[in-house]
């Protein structure tokens, strides 16, 4: 990582009096720990208190996570302007969301912060820090935090250490050894790791039918390499824990090499999330306009569920 870019980000953040930080649409676990580690991390080495603020739905299951409460949804926010907003885990505006991208053109100044392959030339802030190598943009936090020299309290590592969790999928998706020692140095300075798989598997009594109702209902192609499940609008808004769980036990069955869960959020808008063990499913989600990591990708698609099935089948045509 550029230790100029660093420097310039820590520029950044002194001179500005107003901060914002949100990460994408839908946050997930890495989104979220990185937007909260962050904001811990500004406060406790600058003395300033960051907006936080996100789009979409926010699964509970990181209700347990330090700040998490005082996250606002962009929506009940103010549209006021800022000195600067700093992006997160997002490697383009379409990853960001419409809301948030507003707030974030308005501002004075602005810094984009991702680890994805996809669009890590998208230059959509005045300061891109996008290195290569990075599994979580937790992880990236982590180390400008190391870099600069900033206290990292309890409550940073804690958040940072389930975002580098999260996303590479309790350390079985790495492609090098650096996640697992940044993880390590945020255990010893205080992250709860023990806490964190009994926070992720908490489930509600909804949750857990409307995940039955799901997995009854998926659908296999290929030979059974494929595995599809579709989640309409009336189970989505049920699924408070999000796609974790569904993720692990499609992923699980027998002679399924790549999965993909469908989620219709609103009428002809549906969040594709990807997963494969051999494919490289980022290429499919980059021709359909989404993106991610080799073997985890997502895209957005504008149609209607059945639509957005057919779409994927045809995705993985000749691939598996």
């Amino acid at each position: 990582m550029e230790q100029e870019k660093i420097n310039l980000l820590v520029q950044k953040i002194g001179d500005a009096k107003t901060i914002l930080i949100f990460g994408h649409k839908n946050p997930d676990g890495d989104s979220l720990g990185a937007v909260l580690g962050l904001r811990f991390l500004i406060n406790d080495n600058f003395g300033k208190a960051a907006d936080i603020v996100y789009d979409g739905n926010l699964p509970f299951i990181y209700d347990f996570l330090p700040g998490r409460a005082e996250m606002v949804y962009i929506e009940k926010r103010p549209a006021k302007k800022y000195d600067l907003a700093i992006s997160l885990d997002s490697p383009g505006m379409r990853q960001i969301g419409e809301a948030q991208s507003a707030l974030f053109n308005m501002a004075g100044d602005t810094v984009k912060i991702d680890h994805h392959k996809t669009g890590m030339d998208d230059d959509i802030a005045n300061l891109n820090i996008a290195p290569a190598g990075f599994t979580a943009s937790a992880e990236i936090i982590y180390e400008i935090a190391a870099a600069a020299g900033w206290k990292i309290s309890a409550n940073t590592a804690n958040c940072l250490y389930l975002g580098i969790f999260t996303d590479t999928g309790g350390f079985n998706h790495i492609d090098n050894g650096n996640a697992m020692r940044a993880a390590a140095a945020l255990v010893d300075l205080g992250a709860n790791a023990r806490g964190v798989l009994p926070n992720l598997n908490v489930l509600t009594q909804e949750d857990i039918m409307a995940q039955g109702q799901v997995l009854a209902n998926a659908e296999f192609f290929y030979g059974g390499k494929l595995a599809v499940a579709t989640i309409p609008n009336k189970l989505y808004k049920k699924l408070d824990s999000g796609e974790t769980v569904l993720v692990q036990r499609l992923g699980g069955v027998r002679g399924v090499s790549a999965h993909a869960i469908l989620k219709e959020a609103k009428p002809a808008e549906i969040h594709a999330s990807l997963r494969s063990k051999t494919v490289c499913v980022r290429a499919i989600a980059e021709k359909l306009g989404g993106g991610g990591h080799d073997f985890a990708a997502a895209a957005n698609l504008k149609m209607d569920l059945q639509s957005a099935k057919e779409t994927i089948v045809q995705a993985f045509e000749g691939i598996l």
